[in-house]
């Protein structure tokens, strides 16, 4: 396989993993509230979820690591298929607050599996080739199926939701589950047929063997990582990228409100919504013609777009009118975009082969540790002085985390990844 196919086929198998995501994102609280949850038993099921990821990432990340990327994967559309009938046909607190813990299993089994075998088998085929635009090419891709299904998502309860609705057993959001469940079992048979593993372990037919290994390869993962200077800088950075970003993803929906007053229209947060996926997109289209400016000092990159978003985003709290708020809110988001994936070439440049899996689970825990951290501390200021200053706060912690890009300069040049 080719390097131009094998991204082809990255991108549309993670496209149709995210439009999967996408249909369950505008009504994951309506669903719940349809099924006689009040908000806070919603609360509490996403926090089961987010938690259950949290719990399960560095362990499930090594897992793959010790008895291969697909396997694991494989597994985690299983759970999701499981957690899927279980949302579907729950009516009580309890068997929802299941569905969403099976949910949180499917997705800590999916973390860092399907990355790492792609960046594994782009150094297999392309040896010499330039893995920072094979990144930014998937996603670009990624946010698009993630947008396409949010918005079927919000089609799919007035449509099919309306005829699925006269069965006592089902409801109008029962529209999504059907099609979510239908697309992983496609899902599972696209990975089945067309994904091949290289990086299955050694003498581990039947994954007895990596299930033995697997505290070995969790504990050695871990500490390469710490001990790792650049690996270090780079988690410390999606730390405060995490703790900061959770204030401006928690709040610019009411700040937004405050700033609309009167005219309050619903529909705009759905434009904007679909603004920061399409940002998210264009950041990653043009990440590669700045890079080639910089001459591929991918450290230089992260450094900049980094300042940039801080600034932006300092802007951004700044605004009074509906006009400046979408256009610095959208900008914040395309500079994120754009550092995806210089950050994700150094990092998979530092990381050998066989941790890959486990260290990008740990620095997904550590961007959900950060943000989890950090939504308590914003929603704290928020509450006590206002939106704007939180977001003034986060936006100088974006400003300061630059500086852990600056020692990265040996790491921004195009190298030999780690075996």
């Amino acid at each position: 396989m080719t390097g131009r196919k094998l991204i082809a086929l990255y991108s549309v198998h993670q496209s149709l993993h995210w439009f999967v995501t996408g249909l369950l994102v505008p009504v994951i609280t309506l669903m719940q509230m349809e099924k006689g949850l009040d908000l806070l038993q919603i609360g509490l099921t996403i926090a089961v979820c987010s938690a259950t990821v949290m719990a399960l990432e560095l362990p499930t990340g090594g897992l793959a690591d010790s008895i291969g990327r697909k396997r694991v994967y494989l597994y985690s559309l299983i759970v999701k298929t499981i957690a899927i009938i279980v949302m579907l046909f729950a009516r009580t607190f309890l068997f929802v607050m299941v569905g969403f813990l099976a949910l949180g299993i499917a997705r800590a089994l999916s973390s860092g599996t399907m990355d790492a075998w792609f960046v594994d088998e782009f150094n297999r085929v392309e040896t010499n080739g330039n893995l920072q635009r094979a990144l930014a090419v998937v996603g670009l891709f990624i946010p698009v199926g993630l947008g396409i299904g949010s918005v079927l998502g919000g089609i799919l309860p007035d449509t099919l939701g309306r005829v699925l609705e006269q069965n006592r057993y089902l409801d109008l959001y029962s529209a999504n589950l059907f099609a979510m469940a239908l697309l992983v079992i496609i899902q599972m048979l696209f990975t089945l047929l067309a994904i091949k593993d290289h990086h299955v372990p050694e003498a581990d037919t039947d994954g007895v063997s990596g299930f033995r290994k697997f505290p070995q390869i969790l504990g050695a993962s871990i500490t390469y990582g710490i001990r790792n200077r650049v690996v270090l800088m780079l988690l410390a950075s999606t730390a405060a990228l995490g703790f900061a970003l959770s204030g401006l993803e928690n709040f610019w929906q009411p700040q937004l409100k405050g700033i609309l007053g009167g005219k309050f229209q619903t529909w705009l947060f759905g434009v904007l919504s679909a603004g920061y996926f399409l940002s998210a997109s264009i950041g990653n289209l043009v990440v590669t013609p700045i890079c080639r400016v910089f001459r591929n000092r991918y450290a230089a990159v992260l450094f900049v777009s980094r300042i940039g978003m801080g600034v932006i985003w300092f802007l951004l709290a700044l605004q009074t009118t509906l006009q400046g708020f979408a256009v610095f809110y959208i900008v914040v988001f395309l500079f994120n975009g754009i550092s995806n994936s210089p950050h994700a070439t150094i990092m998979n440049r530092e990381i050998p082969t066989s941790k890959r899996s486990t260290l990008l689970s740990l620095e997904s825990l550590i961007l959900q540790s950060g943000a989890v951290v950090g939504s308590i501390f914003m929603g704290f200021v928020s509450k006590v002085q206002s939106i704007s200053v939180a977001w003034y706060i986060g936006s100088v912690i974006l400003l300061v985390s630059s500086v852990f890009y600056l020692s990265m300069s040996k790491a921004s040049n195009p190298g030999t990844p780690k075996g």
